[in-house]
This record gives structure tokens, C-alpha cells and sequence, in this order.
């Protein structure tokens, strides 16, 4: 049995191939890290259900690598309570990307989540993105 430390730590893992998998335009991985019933709530852009929506939600959204300006996801600051089987986390996101100004700070804001243990593998339940402080995200139209 995984003692807590090593629980959060898996929980940090999750949290981090969300950002290096929409970074990379892997957005079937990206899906992958949800519950098959997950949600995605992504403040005034909409909130899906489900990995298939969530999948192409981003995928109509965020260009793939080398499709649009290059931008890197940073989560930072995670406080992590885990439960048995269940988690919560609270987290900072920061973007920055490519401009015609060169690098700018894009977002800055925070992340909700719940977690679930499934079949040995966390996975967000529900994910809220606050966009506490933004600009031009460079998303497709």
C-alpha cells in the first residue's frame, strides 16, 4: 500500500503530464488523465463531460505543436489532501507562449480539482480552471 507521500507524489505526476500532454498536442493522453466521466471546467470557455468531449474540446481549441504559438502550461504551489481512494488539490497555473512581442505571461489563475483512484491510477474527476488573470491565449477561433 502506497503511504501518502508517495500518493501525492503520483498525484504531482497527473498533474504534470496534463500540461506536457496539451503542450505536445497529445490530446488522446490529455483525455486519458480524466475519469471516463470526468469534468472540464474551463471557466468562460465551457465545461465538458466525458474524455471524448473533453479530447475534442481541446483539440478544436489548442493548436498542436508547431500549429500555433509555442506555450508551456507550469503548475505550481500544489496543496494535496488525499482521502482513501480520493483526492483534492488546489494548484497554480501559469501559461506563457510566443508573441510578436516575444515571451508573455498568458494566464495566470488557479486549479480545483478532485481526483480518483481508478484500477491503481489517478485521474482527475473534476478539474476547474480559474482564470484569475488573462490575456491573449492563443487559441484557435
Amino acid at each position: 500500500m502506497a503511504s501518502i507521500v508517495e500518493e501525492k507524489e503520483a498525484i504531482r505526476d497527473v498533474m504534470s503530464a496534463y500540461c506536457f500532454h496539451v503542450d505536445n498536442g497529445e490530446f488522446d493522453k490529455f483525455a486519458a488523465l480524466f475519469a471516463e466521466d470526468g469534468v472540464f471546467e474551463a471557466g468562460p470557455l465551457g465545461k465538458l463531460r466525458g474524455r471524448n468531449a473533453i479530447r475534442d474540446f481541446i483539440a478544436a481549441h489548442v493548436p498542436r505543436a508547431g500549429e500555433g504559438p509555442a506555450r508551456k502550461h507550469c503548475t505550481v504551489n500544489h496543496i494535496i489532501r488525499v482521502n482513501g481512494a480520493e483526492a483534492m488539490a488546489d494548484s497554480y497555473i501559469v501559461v506563457l507562449r510566443e508573441s510578436e512581442q516575444g515571451i508573455i505571461a498568458s494566464l495566470a489563475g488557479r486549479y480545483e480539482d478532485v481526483l480518483v483512484k481508478e484500477a491503481g491510477e489517478w485521474r482527475f474527476k473534476v478539474r476547474k480552471i480559474h482564470f484569475d488573470i488573462a490575456g491573449d491565449l492563443g487559441l484557435k477561433n
